[in-house]
């Protein structure tokens, strides 16, 4: 299993997109191979915010299962309003008030 942020998996589909041209780095590879593939346009397009792909080709419930296991909430943010009540006895926490 794969997964990659959608950045970086929007310059690696760029990448792909792209027709090889002399000069490039990596042409010799890529001029026999490549052909047009305009889903990949779709896809870039749909990449947008907080995404992330995931490639494999194993069972998809089994990748579920993997992805439940590793599940952890988001730490708090500023002016987020708490799930569950929150209570802090008063007295020195340790902390700088900073």
């Amino acid at each position: 299993m794969i997964m990659g942020k959608n950045t970086l998996m929007k310059a690696a589909l760029n990448h792909k997109m792209r027709k090889p041209e002399e000069g490039d780095e990596d042409y010799e590879t890529r001029k026999d191979s490549w052909k047009e593939c305009e889903e990949l346009d779709k896809i870039v397009t749909l990449l947008k915010g907080n995404t992330g792909l995931i490639f494999s080709n194993g069972d998809l419930s089994d990748i579920k299962k993997v992805l439940d296991d590793q599940a952890r909430e988001a730490p708090a943010k500023v002016g987020a309003i708490a799930p569950d009540d929150v209570w802090i006895r008063a007295g020195s926490t340790g902390l700088d008030p900073k």
